[in-house]
């Protein structure tokens, strides 16, 4: 993923491969929304010692992108394994299983690994650099963004995994991060506007 150039993406993204997806975009859009908030730790000298820790997340993300990925064609894999006798017939119902979970852990790392963004986004709302604080609320909303699309692939994956209780508990954590980052994607825009406009 990180060999890659944006035009490579793109392009790949556009095509009629199952992957890159949807997945990989919102572990991508992760990845810029870090990225920006260190460009602007960069741009205001108090702030650079984040750049490391920021730096650190937006190559977690594009890691994040690619896993997702490799999960994907994994569930592709498990589906096209034989059935034709029972025991082929319940090896690949396991497999399908494994990889709808591990499919379905990418992007739930992600959400996770989001919140992460949000104390430094908060820290550069308040001391950043003025010149570049459009550039914040760009973070901010395209954290929020990744967020809710990381979401949707936790609940794609979760809809065809069997086990009830894993469902429960991913759904619940899942949905909680989502609410969170939701609330706070929206006041801060709301902040940001006014800050702006004033």
């Amino acid at each position: 993923m990180k060999e890659k150039t944006i035009g490579e993406y793109i392009e790949e993204l556009s095509s009629s491969s199952p992957t890159p997806g949807g997945g990989s975009v919102s572990c991508f859009l992760l990845s810029l929304s870090s990225s920006l908030s260190e460009m602007v730790c960069a741009l205001t000298p108090s702030l650079e010692r984040y750049i490391p820790e920021l730096k650190k997340l937006s190559d977690k993300f594009l890691k994040l992108a690619q896993m997702d990925e490799e999960a994907f064609n994994k569930v592709m894999k498990a589906y096209s394994l034989p059935k034709k006798t029972e025991e082929e017939k319940k090896k690949r119902r396991e497999a399908i299983q494994n990889a709808l979970k591990e499919a379905t852990e990418v992007p739930l790392e992600a959400m996770k690994k989001a919140k992460e963004i949000i104390p430094f986004v908060e820290i550069l709302l308040k001391d950043g650099n003025k010149n570049a604080i459009s550039d914040v609320g760009v973070s901010a909303v395209t954290l929020k963004a990744g967020v809710m699309s990381a979401y949707l692939n936790v609940l794609i994956n979760l809809k065809y995994i069997k086990d009830e209780r894993y469902r429960e508990k991913v759904s619940k954590e899942a949905d909680e991060i989502l609410n969170y980052v939701r609330k706070w994607g929206s006041d801060v825009f709301d902040s940001m506007k006014k800050m702006i406009s004033s």
